[in-house]
């Protein structure tokens, strides 16, 4: 039988921010191959990669801190409950919170258990 992503919490809001950066890093990796072969073509195949590395970071970074303000409006607003992420607890997310997938990827990423309310 098959289970999508099996473990602990964190381990798969990890496995969920890899899987976006495996999604959208090549995209604008080739953009941004694209156009530097544009202007210079002869730039280096090292600085392509320098740039894929970066973006990575760059955007795991923003994923996070985007998930964790989602965390403090939705809490702000009332959408969660309780208040406080402990490791193992369960949140209750509405189902009607905005941004309710990085409000659940937060949860996950602090230890806890996500579930609609």
């Amino acid at each position: 039988m098959f289970r999508a992503v099996q473990g602990t919490p964190r381990r798969r809001a990890l496995v969920r921010i890899a899987l976006l950066l495996v999604f959208v890093n090549p995209i604008f990796t080739c953009a941004f191959a694209f156009l530097a072969h544009q202007n210079h073509p002869d730039v280096a195949l090292g600085i392509t990669t320098l740039f894929s590395f970066g973006l990575c970071a760059v955007l795991s970074v923003w994923v996070r801190s985007d998930a964790k303000h989602a965390w403090q409006d939705a809490r702000e607003w009332g959408f969660v409950s309780p208040g406080a992420i402990r490791r193992g607890a369960l949140v209750r997310v509405r189902r009607d919170c905005p941004r309710r997938w990085l409000v659940v990827l937060h949860v996950e990423l602090q230890g806890g258990l996500a579930a609609p309310a």
